[in-house]
């Protein structure tokens, strides 16, 4: 069901952007191609840098983990007294 909303909406959203008689009505344009470029560009270099910066994330919490020896449970232990 969030699918076929999802779909509906963006739909919805493309055709107010790109058909000619909705585009009068609600006065609206498309972008020019190397406006989309940037766009994505700038999208694309966000999303690799926030992947990037978790796998890093993961990493070294899976190698401190690992460092414990003990799954964590040395941590609970000095916490808990």
């Amino acid at each position: 069901m969030l699918i076929v909303t999802v779909a509906i909406s963006f739909l919805s959203q493309l055709g107010l952007i790109y058909i000619p008689f909705m585009q009068t009505i609600f006065q609206t344009g498309a972008l020019p191609l190397d406006d989309l470029l940037l766009l994505f560009a700038l999208a694309g270099s966000s999303f690799a840098l926030h992947e990037g910066r978790r796998r890093y994330e993961r990493a070294l919490n899976q190698s401190e983990t690992y460092a414990l020896g003990d799954g964590g449970i040395g941590i609970i232990k000095i916490l808990l007294n």
